[in-house]
């Protein structure tokens, strides 16, 4: 991969926009002049040059342009390993920023994807639909790039390509971060980061950092994400790459935004902005005065937001939907401060063009709370209860995202062992895979024949193995699994309580089921009710602890098994657990559906066996229905 961290897409902040380290570097490759590093006099070997290029260090528009030329007047179709790695490099050296030469990348990419000297090579391929997708998602088409992504994960894996599966979910990562999609995003770069290190690609490993912390600070954990941008601003200053401290120092500034901290933030923009000044980059200069904008805006410094905003201008296009989006935004939002909420309409009809066409909905929900403002401002109530509406709708959407990511962000901490296990193992079978080659290249002549045969057979075997692994370990879920809610099913719940009833002197059970759940099948149909019954699932699988366990024993009743739980804290659940249930937003499922359930608490006391406990809980179960349903009872 060329530079290919280096350009991924610009990227939001709520609410203000992120100047990244990024988009400098891009800058730096393709557009304007960075630092000087010149190449030196003494030319350097074919070799040399690939790993300078692919190792992600900051080079001059100039200096790439004399190494790709180096490159291609001295590679021939007839060494083809080499010229699949010159095309990979052509495709990753191409300006996404610039349209024009977006579109002779697309081009140049497709005609290389359907050459007889590329498709062979299936790493060469799936690289090169990794740039693909890149150039798709800079051209707006975010779906198609998605897909690519994808595409490439699964291939990478399949071809055990440790570097090939970290910068394809490195980028896949930074999207998902950008989209809102944290959960995703955390999962993807927490696995690239540990490629990174592993494969001792430092350059890259801070690049994949910084996007971990934006994700942290889009997540709502400025804190952290202060933390690791002043931990990556340290090491650039350190090492020179003053450009990218400089876009660290734009990070910092962010996360204390969001932090509250308000004036130490805009200390931290103007720093920044006065480098790019120093150093003539008026574009650079005007995406960070979108973000001093935003925050003097917050500061009532009304004047001075005009100022830069003015200034920013005459260099942000509207094809830079990210900071354009923003630009409009507080645009509208001065005008309206202004008493001026007629010409702020024209200015918010632009960010929510640019906001939908990036899928932003945290930018739109600011959007819309101002575009409500507005309109009450101007008597228009009708219009104005709409937008707030829509505000409303998106910010629960938003709500119910940002439960999901955090309980799946943790689940990502834990898992970061096993990450690293899985991606030290691909490292290993990718160190083999090398020694292998060099074996091969060595005794080509002699031992071609034998160590192909041999491989045949080795991969034919290790194929058979897996796949029937992967049939066994599938038959051994399905057989217990309910295939509904995807809980544990009554045998492996009964299986597991048994094993918990001898081995935990402090067990604990709530048995629970839907009240009146056949009124619902009547009313909204099975499909309804099928429904109803996998939200229940989700929301006590969500609610318990991880070393609980939830299962679905019956058509509409369920388990829940609480060791070292004893009975008031089992009770205390349960009341929650109803309460949780009852006050439950299913209108998705249905606007006239609402749903409780009435539980029954047992713990552990004189019970012989787990089936005398589960009756005591049976048994307070219908204790909580004669009671009037929608309680928790305990025996």
């Amino acid at each position: 991969m060329i530079h290919r961290q280096l350009f991924k897409v610009i990227q939001l902040k709520q609410p203000l926009v992120r100047l990244t380290l990024i988009w400098r570097t891009l800058t730096c490759l393709a557009i304007l002049s960075c630092s000087p590093y010149t190449w030196a006099e003494t030319v350097d070997s074919i070799e040399e040059t690939f790993v300078l290029l692919e190792s992600g260090k900051v080079i001059a528009p100039k200096e790439l342009q004399q190494r790709l030329t180096y490159l291609k007047a001295n590679i021939t179709a007839d060494d083809i390993v080499k010229y699949r790695r010159l095309q990979r490099a052509l495709c990753w050296s191409a300006d996404a920023f610039d349209p024009d030469k977006r579109a002779e990348g697309l081009k140049f990419v497709q005609q290389q994807l359907t050459s007889a000297l590329i498709t062979p090579s299936a790493e060469t391929m799936a690289d090169l639909k990794l740039c693909r997708g890149w150039f798709y998602q800079f051209s707006g088409q975010v779906e198609l790039a998605l897909e690519e992504y994808n595409q490439v994960v699964a291939t990478a894996y399949q071809l055990e390509s440790p570097r090939l599966i970290a910068d394809a979910r490195g980028l896949r990562g930074a999207m998902h971060s950008f989209q809102g999609n944290y959960a995703s995003a955390l999962e993807d770069l927490f696995t690239a980061q540990q490629l990174y290190e592993s494969l001792n690609l430092t350059i890259w490993s801070q690049y994949n950092l910084a996007e971990i912390a934006t994700s942290y600070r889009r997540f709502g954990d400025p804190q952290t994400a202060y933390k690791y941008y002043e931990k990556l601003a340290l090491l650039f200053t350190q090492s020179g790459d003053l450009e990218l401290a400089a876009g660290m120092t734009t990070e910092v500034a962010i996360a204390l935004d969001e932090l509250g901290e308000n004036e130490a933030a805009l200390d931290k923009y103007l720093q920044s902005y006065h480098y790019w000044q120093q150093q003539g980059d008026e574009l650079a200069m005007s995406f960070v005065a979108v973000n001093l904008a935003g925050t003097l805006i917050k500061l009532d410094q009304i004047d001075e937001a005009i100022t830069y905003l003015d200034f920013a201008k005459n260099h942000v296009e509207p094809t830079e939907e990210a900071f354009y989006s923003f630009m409009m935004l507080f645009r509208a939002q001065i005008s309206f401060l202004d008493k001026k909420p007629q010409a702020a309409l024209p200015f918010l009809q632009q960010a929510k063009s640019a906001f939908k066409r990036v899928k932003n909905d945290r930018g739109l929900s600011q959007l819309y709370i101002l575009e409500s403002q507005i309109h009450a401002n101007l008597a228009n109530w009708k219009q104005a209860y709409y937008s707030l509406e829509q505000y409303i709708e998106l910010h629960n959407q938003l709500d119910i995202k940002q439960q999901s990511h955090r309980t799946t962000e943790m689940r990502t901490r834990f898992n970061t062992k096993q990450i690293e296990i899985e991606n030290t193992q691909l490292i290993e079978k990718q160190e083999v895979k090398e020694r292998e080659l060099q074996i091969l290249q060595q005794n080509r002549y002699l031992q071609f024949t034998v160590i192909f045969l041999a491989m045949i057979v080795i991969i034919n075997i290790s194929f058979f193995a897996y796949k029937q692994a992967q049939k066994s370990k599938l038959l051994e879920i399905l057989a217990l699994t309910d295939h509904l809610t995807q809980l544990p099913n009554r045998r492996h719940a009964y299986t597991l309580g048994e094993r918990y009833f001898s081995e935990s002197a402090s067990l604990s059970l709530i048995l629970f089921d839907a009240d009146h759940f056949k009124k619902i099948n009547d009313r909204f149909g099975h499909d309804v009710g099928d429904q109803a019954l996998t939200s229940l699932a989700n929301i006590a699988n969500a609610m318990m602890r991880q070393s609980d366990l939830v299962g679905r024993v019956g058509g509409e009743e369920f388990l829940v098994l609480l060791p070292n739980t004893n009975l008031q804290q089992a009770k205390e659940i349960a009341e929650r657990l109803v309460k949780a249930i009852a006050k439950s937003d299913l209108s998705e499922i249905n606007t006239e559906l609402s749903i409780t359930i009435s539980a029954g608490v047992a713990s552990r006391e004189q019970d012989k066996s787990f089936s005398e406990l589960f009756q005591r809980a049976d048994n307070a179960l219908y204790l909580a229905k004669s009671s009037g349903r929608n309680c928790a009872k305990s025996a």
